[in-house]
């Protein structure tokens, strides 16, 4: 009897010095509804070709990293949401009435305070030229929030190769 007591104890004792440190983020869940929705309609946009409407979503300051899917791409820096939304015009410009649909396939985000950040894999029908299989691509993207609005800081992009493998 007394050897069930002492082992009682000790496991007491034991436990009263155990700490479980809870390391979860400070962001709350509307924070995480927001950085969702914000990405919701980046992608949105995207696929309607509204480039007024993607580069509200980005602070003036952002920058933007891509990299195409040929082997050995480089990669391509923006150092101005300008400047990239300039590029997509550009390169978009004879498909204006040709909206595609964007969807995101994975999502993973993370709200620590005023930031935040996201993985996104996407998929997407391919374009002619393209192939028949879908396209995707795996972006990391880090917002913060001024002024009690989120906005994307930094956006890279590259493409997802195991998208063609689906």
């Amino acid at each position: 009897m007394l050897r069930p007591r002492l082992a009682a104890l000790i496991a007491a004792a034991l436990l009263a010095g155990c700490h479980i440190e809870d390391r979860t983020p400070t962001g709350t869940r509307r924070d995480d509804d927001a950085i969702r929705g914000l990405l919701a309609t980046y992608y949105k946009s995207l696929g309607a070709r509204d480039w007024a409407r993607s580069r509200t979503l980005f602070w003036d300051s952002a920058t933007v990293e891509l990299r195409h899917a040929a082997p050995d791409s480089a990669w391509r820096d923006f150092r101005s949401a300008d400047a990239y939304h300039q590029y997509l015009a550009r390169t978009y410009a004879g498909d204006r009435n040709r909206a595609i649909a964007v969807r995101i396939f994975r999502l993973d985000t993370r709200v620590q305070g005023d930031l935040a950040s996201a993985w996104v894999i996407t998929r997407r029908r391919p374009l002619a030229g393209e192939g028949r299989e879908e396209v995707g691509t795996a972006d990391q993207l880090l917002f913060r929030r001024r002024g009690g609005a989120w906005r994307i800081v930094s956006f890279a992009s590259v493409p997802d190769l195991s998208s063609a493998s689906r």
